[in-house]
């Protein structure tokens, strides 16, 4: 994100003088104007402005000075100061920094700070950060489902090495695209005392919450359907009471162990009990490996209505793949978490624990292969026509790592066409059409 900007102008005895800044928190240590100076004083060519990066500390700074002026004027610098530790979409920020600092030093001194803090609001966005609260009684996979989405473990791991306990509240902060989330993970022990009774906790795990996600296994819902209903409709009335703008979704996890003959018909039976006695979007989830793509599903469905990227990227995918039959996409992030997946309608859902079990296995190879010998793309021809490719997209520093597409139709070179498409709508996105910087 945008620390701050200042204007600063030189002079021979006093060294910086700093004109004006934003915001009036904003601290400019004097060994960073020196540094700033004196990059831009060691080229002695004064013909044309000059935009120059460097980093200082935990930051990036971004800083322009007209050197046709110095002769007359002497050293006037714009200074941008960025946390190096975001994602900045850099191209797009630094136009538009350079055209806001030629726009500067054309104005008389007492002019420019007027100028400055009208203006300065375009490198600043609304805050992108959301609160997610995850509840649920203990045992249900709170904490498994955090670990497996934002930070990327394997759900094979967990299924055998299950996690101990959360106790309290744990509340942790990731990064989703263009979101920062703080999702706050709670005990199921704990949850009757927090629903009921402890109204410390109670304020601190709802307030400011953007969606409220009440985690339960499917037995449970079976055992204790009418305590379960109840539970929720007190959840949605501590939202209610306290004026909380939430949204209330209900995940009920563990399909897996409704017999593959069966599931979709009890699915469709509980969707439809769920639906007579309450009001909320209900996913049905699992973290075994052919039905993980639920989980992914859901977490994209209510992230997307947050995340300008997100949505584009599903997009992009939907686009490019809108014609073609039995095929599936999806785009990993730096923690191999898949952020966006879309399939046909006709693609084989058996499939898709095949290929998440094989892309895992593939990844941290593939990965070195990527970095250390420029190899773009892995084919995996199958038996029965059936096609993968795992492409390295080289934009990490949009969090983005690799685009995974299979299909039971495309030949491995057509394979290859649609991934060169998507590429270059990728690319397109995040260098070009993407306005902004942070």
């Amino acid at each position: 994100m945008v620390q701050g900007l200042a204007i600063f102008s030189w002079d021979q005895k006093m060294g910086s003088v700093l004109d004006v800044k934003y915001p009036e928190t904003l601290k400019l240590a004097p060994d960073l104007t020196n540094k700033i100076y004196m990059t831009h004083a060691y080229d002695q060519t004064f013909e044309k402005a000059e935009l120059i990066e460097i980093n200082y500390k935990e930051d990036t700074i971004i800083s322009y000075c007209d050197k046709s002026r110095v002769p007359e004027f002497g050293y006037e610098v714009l200074v941008l100061i960025l946390s190096e530790k975001e994602k900045h979409n850099l191209y797009q920020l630094k136009k538009k920094f350079t055209e806001f600092g030629k726009k500067i030093f054309e104005l008389e001194s007492k002019e420019r700070e007027e100028f400055f803090l009208e203006n300065i609001d375009q490198f600043y966005t609304k805050s992108s950060a959301k609160k997610l609260l995850l509840l649920g009684r203990a045992g249900t996979g709170k904490t498994t489902i955090k670990k497996i989405i934002f930070e990327g473990k394997n759900p094979k791991d967990l299924i055998y090495n299950p996690l101990e306990p959360t106790r309290g509240i744990s509340p942790s902060v990731y990064s989703w695209f263009d979101l920062k989330l703080g999702l706050f993970d709670t005990s199921g022990q704990e949850l009757e005392a927090l629903l009921n009774a402890n109204l410390d906790d109670q304020k601190l795990a709802f307030e400011n919450a953007d969606i409220v996600i009440y985690l339960l296994d499917f037995p449970l819902w079976v055992a204790k359907k009418n305590d379960i209903i109840q539970e929720i409709k007190k959840i949605e009335h501590i939202i209610k009471e306290n004026d909380y703008s939430s949204q209330v979704v209900v995940f009920i996890h563990k399909i897996d162990l409704i017999e593959d003959s069966e599931r979709e018909s009890v699915l469709e039976q509980t969707r439809k009990e769920f639906k007579e006695n309450l009001s909320n979007s209900v996913y049905f989830t699992s973290i075994y490996l052919k039905l993980i793509y639920n989980l992914y599903n859901a977490f994209h469905d209510l992230l997307s209505t947050f995340s300008e990227d997100t949505g584009n990227l599903r997009d992009i995918i939907d686009n490019e793949i809108a014609d073609i039959s039995k095929i599936m996409c999806y785009i990993t992030n730096e923690k191999d978490s898949i952020i966006v997946q879309s399939m046909s309608d006709d693609f084989d859902t058996y499939l898709i624990n095949h290929t998440h079990k094989m892309i895992a296995q593939l990844t941290e190879s593939f990965e070195n292969m990527a970095k250390n010998e420029n190899i773009a793309h892995l084919i995996i021809s199958g038996r029965e026509s059936i096609n993968t490719i795992m492409y390295y997209l080289e934009l990490s520093k949009f969090n983005l790592k690799n685009l995974v597409c299979i299909s039971e139709t495309l030949s491995a070179n057509k394979l290859i066409v649609l991934v060169g498409k998507l590429r270059g709508k990728l690319n397109s996105y995040y260098f070009y059409n993407k306005k902004g910087g942070d």
